[in-house]
């Protein structure tokens, strides 16, 4: 009984959702509960999984950050076929693309921002954030359990960051990140 009113919740709340999406694919499913700010800059192609407790932050306040183009410009987009598991946290300040068929496991952060630092009299979070580099998850990778990918980085396709990997630097095509700090291996065999 429990299964089938949470699958009415999650079909009621992707219906409510989708409406604010800037695009919105068809057979997107968003478990309950999620947090999305902005959801008017994140486009969402076909047959994505959106699991619960996911926070999408395709938000921002302008004065707190630096090199930010303040058009109407999309500031995420996950593309077709992806799972993005429950926990998981991206933040497109500016610029964030999650290309077709990606996995993102569960408890994953990435994003294209970090919080400034420079200033060693004012605590961190009173600070502006920081715009980075474009980040794309290319297409057919798969993120694990608890891995964060560093604001800028940038993974290619068919690629793995391992589980409590933290990324630092951009990741080849078919290659693989383990470890903290991550150390990459390439695979040769396409």
């Amino acid at each position: 009984m429990f299964d089938f009113v949470s699958k009415i919740i999650d079909k009621i709340y992707t219906i409510i959702l989708r409406r604010k999406f800037k695009y919105c694919g068809k057979n997107v499913k968003i478990r309950f509960p999620v947090i999305i700010t902005n959801p008017q800059k994140i486009s969402i192609g076909d047959n994505v999984f959106i699991g619960e407790h996911v926070w999408l932050n395709a938000g921002h306040n302008p004065s707190s950050i630096n090199n930010l183009n303040t058009d109407n410009d999309l500031n995420l987009t996950i593309k077709s076929g992806c799972y993005i598991s429950r926990f998981s946290h991206i933040n497109a300040f500016h610029d964030v693309c999650v290309m077709e068929d990606v996995l993102v496991g569960e408890n994953v952060y990435f994003g294209d921002a970090d919080h400034s630092s420079k200033l060693k009299n004012i605590p961190i979070i009173k600070q502006i954030v920081e715009v980075k580099e474009k980040v794309i998850i290319g297409a057919g990778s798969h993120v694990c359990k608890n891995a964060i990918i560093a604001s800028g980085v940038s993974i290619g396709k068919n690629s793995i960051v391992g589980p409590n990997a933290f990324l630092t630097k951009n990741l080849p095509d078919y290659a693989t990140a383990i470890g903290n700090p991550a150390f990459i291996m390439e695979n040769n065999e396409n």
